[in-house]
């Protein structure tokens, strides 16, 4: 162990202090299995609990191998015919399938026997919960979706769901503390790294300070810094002369660097500075177009004459993100895994899940975790079938059920393989569909004063490992209290997309995909302690004494995009591609009693999309 690492603490068990006897389970990168550690609550009963396994989480090992097998050919015709017949088999517990099963089960009544199979050990896909327990009191996180984004873009079904649940959305300013920050004088922050940047500094801009006396703080040349305040400060349409329909056309063209570089005239100097959205796009600025830059209000588009009027977004975050959608459903779906948690939204945050009553053969609706599907066929010809067979391979042994109908819920490029009766277009179409991977990593820190001496709240971190960090608002529901005090522990947010600047996105996401599945634990705390002890030790932050647990969340496949089958650019905004020219529309046809779901038939990574999809494949089978 190098003296750098034992300055940052790796050598330092993380201890979870509140276990059932009081005694410690230490957790360390170094340790054979770190993602194994399976701790529980005062007064819980023994068993493993998905939410606060800690470690190397999201496509965890044993999740993805034997799908990589599937894809290199493996069969497995020697399935073991369980003997089970399903209404229903959804593929995928991810927030597309645990709705598709709610669509199916509210058409064909509460009788519809279901099964839900994942290969994960946890249900709700990216919607992943990370749960800590310190000191006598619990703290969560979210390992992947964060939150509705805004409830005026879900459709009408999405939307009844989300009512259905118990969600109340326009309740969440009664529930947020938006002063808890804002009154401690914290901002938002830049942290320069000095591989990037020549230096390592923070630079805080704290609310009511200028852009000019922002850049004074940064380490960036004077023409960076000019370039800057002028492309944040000035109103300037810089395609003057041009229709609307010319500029759309121009946008859509080019790169927002290039916009950047050659139409605003910004400094290269200020290009590694402005790497804007990376963790929103899952790529850098190099790749997404100027137009997805005017969707999301990248500095230098609001002049250009797209600006519309639109209602106030309808916001909401759990503080486990978009995992208490995810467990809202499985508990409407099957009471009995939270049967003393209370009603609705309040009761769900606290709730302790009973995963043994997630597949028990007296139960209708059955989720069946750690089971890849291998293999989706009809029984007899497509016209005629009446059933779907459904081969599965949990713990090494493959299994066979049959079911009426089948909802794939799953990656869209997994399908082709899955389901070969597939028609050769609809197929072909499913292989265009890539995912832009991704990381979410929940800290768990003792304290957050050294954050709150250095003024910052949210951190962005072009060019370092970590793209940025968030202290997430506090939310206060039911019995979940969140922390308030700078001296109580909180969970931190780091977020990474792995990028290759220069290469197409296709070709970076493929790259960082490999480079994910390849990153040992070890890796990624080691560049969690470092960046934060580099970007916080100025207030006092020890890395070695100050970090308490680390869940890494990572995700191969992560957020779903379309692709132009034509020029293999990357559609970050749907209305770049004519429909003609958008291949997920193909892929997502109903074929016989199969139905495809899940965000990539929309080719937008959005919960809203997720649950759209999901209630238009169910409304296909019927």
């Amino acid at each position: 162990m190098t003296k750098r690492d034992r300055e940052l603490g790796m050598g330092r068990a993380i201890t979870r202090r509140d276990l059932l006897n009081g005694a410690g389970i230490a957790i360390t990168g170094s340790v054979a299995f770190p993602w194994a550690c399976r701790t529980e609550p005062p007064g819980s009963t023994p068993g493993p609990y998905p939410p606060m396994l800690t470690g190397l989480r999201g496509s965890h090992e044993g999740s993805y191998e034997v799908a990589h097998q599937m894809r290199d050919g493996k069969r497995w015709p020697d399935a073991a015919d369980t003997g089970e017949t399903y209404d229903l088999v959804v593929v995928g517990g991810g927030l597309s399938g645990l709705a598709a099963a709610y669509f199916y089960r509210e058409q064909a009544g509460p009788a519809a026997r279901i099964l839900i199979l994942d290969n994960h050990d946890d249900f709700g896909g990216h919607a992943k919960r990370n749960e800590f327990h310190h000191d006598g009191r619990m703290l969560l996180g979210n390992g992947g979706t964060i939150e509705i984004e805004d409830l005026n873009e879900y459709g009408e079904a999405a939307q009844r769901l989300i009512r259905d649940l118990g969600i109340d959305v326009d309740r969440y300013s009664d529930l947020i503390d938006e002063e808890l920050f804002r009154s401690r004088g914290m901002g938002r922050g830049v942290f320069f790294d000095q591989e990037t940047f020549g230096e390592d500094r923070l630079a805080v801009r704290k609310r009511g300070t200028s852009w000019a006396d922002f850049v004074e703080q940064t380490p960036l040349s004077e023409a960076a810094r000019q370039g800057i305040v002028r492309l944040y400060e000035d109103d300037v349409d810089y395609l003057p002369g041009l229709s609307l329909d010319e500029k759309r056309d121009y946008l859509r063209s080019v790169s927002y660097e290039q916009f950047l570089l050659e139409t605003v005239k910004v400094h290269p100097d200020a290009i590694p500075f402005l790497q804007l959205g990376t963790t929103y796009w899952a790529i850098g600025i190099d790749a997404q177009s100027a137009w997805a830059g005017v969707a999301a209000g990248y500095p230098g588009t609001s002049a250009l004459g797209f600006a519309t009027e639109r209602p106030e977004p309808r916001y909401f975050a759990f503080p486990d993100g978009n995992a208490s959608i995810a467990r809202l459903i499985v508990r409407a779906l099957n009471g009995r895994v939270a049967p003393d948690s209370g009603p609705g939204m309040e009761g769900i945050v606290s709730a302790r899940f009973d995963y043994s009553m997630l597949d028990r053969h007296d139960i209708p609706v059955r989720i069946r975790l750690e089971s890849t599907a291998v293999h989706v066929a009809h029984v007899g010809d497509v016209p005629e079938a009446e059933e779907v067979d459904v081969t599965y391979v949990r713990a090494g042994t493959a299994a066979r059920v049959r079911a009426r109908h089948c909802v794939l819920a799953c990656y869209n490029s997994v399908i082709p393989y899955l389901c070969p009766e597939l028609p050769e277009k609809q197929r072909q179409a499913l292989s265009q569909s890539l995912k832009a991977p991704l990381v979410y990593a929940s800290v768990l820190v003792r304290s957050w004063s050294s954050l709150e001496r250095l003024g910052t709240q949210v951190v962005e971190c072009p060019g370092a490992y970590w793209d940025g960090l968030d202290l997430r608002q506090p939310v206060t529901l039911g019995d979940y209290r969140p922390p308030r005090s700078p001296q109580e522990p909180i969970v931190l947010l780091l977020l990474r997309a792995p990028l290759s600047k220069g290469r197409s996105a296709q070709e970076q996401w493929r790259a960082g995909r490999v480079e994910l599945l390849r990153t040992s634990f070890e890796t990624f705390e080691r560049e969690v302690r470092d960046q934060l002890g580099r970007m916080f030790g100025d207030g006092g932050f020890d890395p070695a004494r100050d970090i308490e647990a680390i869940t890494v969340n990572r995700w191969p496949h992560g957020y779903a995009y379309g692709q132009d089958p034509e020029t293999g650019k990357v559609a970050y905004v749907l209305d770049e591609l004519p429909e003609d020219r958008q291949p997920w529309r193909e892929a997502r046809r109903p074929y016989g009693r199969i139905v495809i779901a899940n965000s990539d038939a929309a080719a937008n990574a959005m919960t809203e999309s997720a649950f759209s999809q999901a209630h238009r494949a169910v409304t296909e089978l019927r």
